[in-house]
């Protein structure tokens, strides 16, 4: 059976892509960032729909901004930078990162440590077309793909392939490698049920660890949306939802080095399995090569809480 995403992004329909200034810049910036909340400066406004941004700073006062873009007919992922005076920088409407065949969506990216940035997305590529009959061959996988300061892609048309094994591999993310790379972890089913694996990628896009990735978790049932954050040498702590337990959702974290050998437990050492429902967890170093990890939480049986 395919399997998906636990908890889907809902389709919408969006204005075409702003970015929003808040607080007072001085000098230079003031003509270029309106000071009028109705009045923002365009990222892209190309044909059709631009959703779901995602932002990170260029490391010089400015900011790269990734999308999934609908002005082909199908959704691609394109990126603009925007200087710290708020004038765009590369391409107008943006620069492709993909427009690979059939929808690449749910992209995001991280700094590359030289003014660029790295990008990784969900592709259909692979999925195949919709035939007339019966169900439709193919899964979705992971790509990313490296674009410098300067705003010009540095790997393979379309990206670099981070997985494509059997069944679907969706909801990337990823974070820096301190190298020029990037570890990306993503949700994976194919076992059947979804799993947690990563990859890392180096600073030329070739990819450094197993083939298709390194389980991160394969515990029973299910484990979804992982998020990672650096462990300060060369890896990363990566966490998710797991269903390990066939009655409630809990909490797991797993720790995996620059050589892409995971460090703790087998699967993941459990950070919450308190009674109910712990789910949506988020991810940020300590700085010390751990991590902290805060959720939401039903073991009143009441209401949500938020737990650390």
């Amino acid at each position: 059976m395919e399997s998906f995403s636990a908890v889907p992004r809902m389709s919408c329909f969006i204005a075409p892509l702003v970015v929003l200034f808040a607080g007072l810049l001085s000098g230079n910036a003031v003509a270029a960032w309106s000071t009028n909340p109705a009045v923002n400066n365009a990222v892209s406004t190309a044909a059709n729909h631009q959703s779901y941004p995602i932002i990170i700073s260029d490391g010089s006062g400015g900011a790269i901004i990734t999308w999934q873009d609908a002005r082909s007919g199908t959704n691609d992922i394109y990126a603009q930078r925007i200087n710290a005076s708020g004038v765009v920088q590369w391409t107008a409407d943006g620069v492709a990162i993909s427009t690979a065949a059939e929808d690449q969506v749910n992209s995001t990216l991280t700094s590359d440590g030289s003014g660029g940035a790295i990008i990784t997305w969900q592709d259909s590529r692979n999925f195949g077309p919709i035939p007339f009959t019966g169900p439709r061959i193919g899964s979705t996988d992971i790509y990313a793909q490296r674009i410098n300061a300067s705003g010009v892609v540095q790997w393979a048309a379309d990206g670099i392939a981070i997985s494509t094994a059997a069944n679907h591999q969706s909801d990337p993310t990823l974070i820096s490698d301190g190298s020029g790379g990037a570890i990306i972890t993503w949700q994976d089913a194919r076992s059947g049920t979804n799993d947690i694996y990563a990859q890392r990628i180096n600073a030329s896009g070739v990819v450094q660890w197993t083939a298709d990735g390194v389980g991160i978790s394969k515990a029973a049932n299910d484990q979804f949306s992982p998020d990672i954050t650096s462990d300060g040498s060369g890896g990363a702590i990566i966490t998710w939802w797991d269903f390990r337990s066939g009655a409630n959702w809990d909490i797991y974290a797993q720790r995996i080095g620059a050589s892409g050998v995971v460090q703790w437990a087998a699967d993941g050492v459990a950070i919450s399995t308190a009674s109910d429902d712990q789910s949506n967890p988020t991810i940020t170093s300590d700085g010390s090569g751990g991590a902290i990890i805060t959720w939401q939480d039903f073991r009143s049986g009441t209401n949500q809480d938020i737990y650390a």
